[in-house]
């Protein structure tokens, strides 16, 4: 690889990306997020996230209260996600279900 001595200027600029490459990949791996942080990564809003707080989320697993903050475990956040992803495969479609319920009314 031959790099061209007029591209060394572009150095301080590639440097500098790095580091914010660097300090994205370093704050993403936080385990604490709060209100703002959760609803950027999950990229819902604010209003959603407390509703779930409400509805969804269980105290002391998915989040807990400190100093009227709410501090959400990354690592059961993930999990969540996961695991609605996982049950939102194994729901079968209205349409197949009405017809396995139609075709089986017809065999009697």
């Amino acid at each position: 690889m031959t790099v061209e001595f007029e591209s060394l200027n572009l150095l301080p600029q590639i440097y500098e990306m790095l580091n914010k490459l660097h300090e994205n990949i370093n704050n993403s791996s936080k385990r604490w997020m709060s209100v703002k942080e959760l609803s950027a990564y999950l990229t819902f809003g604010k209003d959603k996230i407390y509703k779930m707080v409400d509805v969804v989320f269980i105290e002391s697993e998915h989040y807990y209260k400190k100093e009227n903050r709410l501090l959400f475990d990354k690592q059961k956040i993930d999990e969540w996600v996961l695991n609605t992803s996982k049950r939102k495969e194994n729901i079968p479609d209205a349409k197949s279900v009405i017809t396995d319920v139609l075709s089986s009314l017809q065999k009697k």
